[in-house]
């Protein structure tokens, strides 16, 4: 009883740390400084060495106009060198149009809660980018993204994020991204959820040797009440492990187009007699009403599509056109996946020798109700600050 009492204190003091971490401010937001240390910390994944505002000064956000003094635009655009941004308070603030990102940033919302609505951030070019403890609702009404990482980008680590209602995706990475990590991050009430790489010419793989290079980590994240792409990946590298996927009403993942995808420590969940939550219709840029309620009591058998699918019929309709050498499905390596309720295994073992073992230490958890339940709980803008990563920094 003593032991457990000693524990129970560490535990308390580390909780109370934490926060205590995410509340304080300093001058200059180095590695001496608790608030900057504590968020590091829990680095993992090919983003792990994203470094956002290290080194740079503190900026503190007052205002929840679009735009002006006090503003994250004026933040963002006065970012000279590395710069932590922080906020002042609470703050919902309905932008007119696109955030952009540039490099050497960390836009950091612990301690408060700070809502984005309509538009979200363009990470274009850049590297060193840090996202953590934001809300960010499209509410339905624009074809962008929330979180559009592309055109070369590098080292960019989205942390804690709650992420809705996008006409287009939450989070794209695409256009020769790589080295990124999207951890704890809540993806919710959307349709085409994230896209790792995209098509965009009928040679499919017209752009092969841009975008293969992209490497993406996702980790501890909630996928729920989504339609479909918990990711869809094609080209590039994408390790998934210890997420949550729950309630989809299309289908869960997707992969093809020789994306390697290791899929390990996943927790899918899903029933066929269940309420549709998704709204009359979501739109889209095809200007085609989509709804998928049709779908629900078939979509636990559909955890992933299988192997290739997503791709294959433009596959087979172009081979002959530009005399492809290459395959349509991925190669793929699964373990430890947990299914529950009425949700089945598709995805398996293709090729697993061609999918790389992770070039880093990761903070790996047997798949269980359990970790559903943490997930649930701690995933998206919330104050939990327990988790830290176990690899050496």
């Amino acid at each position: 009883m003593r032991r457990l009492l000693s524990v129970l204190i560490i535990l308390i003091a580390t909780m109370c740390a934490s926060a205590r971490a995410a509340q304080e401010t300093c001058e200059i937001a180095d590695a001496d400084c608790a608030m900057v240390s504590a968020l590091l910390a829990q680095r993992e994944g090919y983003g792990r060495d994203a470094t956002g505002g290290l080194g740079g000064r503190l900026t503190v956000v007052s205002s929840a106009a679009d735009s002006g003094p006090g503003s994250l635009r004026d933040a963002l655009a006065h970012a000279r060198g590395p710069t932590w941004i922080r906020f002042a308070s609470d703050l919902m603030i309905p932008l007119e149009s696109q955030l952009r990102v540039p490099s050497n940033v960390t836009i950091d919302g612990r301690g408060h809660r700070v809502t984005l609505l309509d538009y979200g951030f363009g990470i274009y070019g850049r590297s060193n980018v840090i996202l953590t403890h934001l809300t960010i609702d499209g509410r339905l009404r624009t074809f962008t993204q929330a979180v559009d990482i592309a055109n070369g980008s590098r080292n960019v680590w989205i942390d804690h994020l709650d992420l809705s209602r996008f006409a287009a995706r939450l989070v794209n990475v695409k256009n020769g991204a790589t080295d990124v990590t999207v951890s704890w991050v809540k993806f919710h009430d959307d349709d085409k959820v994230m896209l790792v790489n995209n098509i965009t010419s009928k040679n499919l793989f017209e752009h092969f040797d841009r975008d293969s290079i992209a490497r993406v980590t996702i980790h501890h994240s909630y996928f729920v009440d989504t339609m479909q792409r918990n990711p869809r990946a094609q080209f590039g590298t994408v390790h998934l492990y210890n997420n949550l996927l729950e309630n989809w009403d299309f289908y869960g993942m997707s992969f093809s187009l020789e994306a390697k995808a290791r899929v390990e420590g996943n927790i899918f969940i899903n029933s066929a007699r269940r309420a549709c939550t998704e709204p009359p219709f979501f739109p889209t840029v095809e200007g085609v009403d989509a709804n998928y309620c049709s779908y629900i009591p078939v979509a636990p058998g559909r955890t992933a599509l299988a192997n290739g699918e997503s791709d294959r019929k433009s596959y087979e309709q172009t081979k002959a056109l530009y005399g492809y050498t290459r395959g349509y499905k991925a190669f793929i390596s699964v373990r430890d996946n947990l299914y529950l309720r009425d949700a089945k295994a598709v995805l398996e073992n293709d090729q697993p020798e061609k999918v790389p073992t992770p070039p880093y230490c990761y903070t790996y958890e047997r798949a269980s109700p359990e970790l559903a339940e943490r997930i649930r709980t701690q995933a998206g803008n919330t104050d939990s600050e327990v988790w830290q990563s176990r690899c050496p920094k």
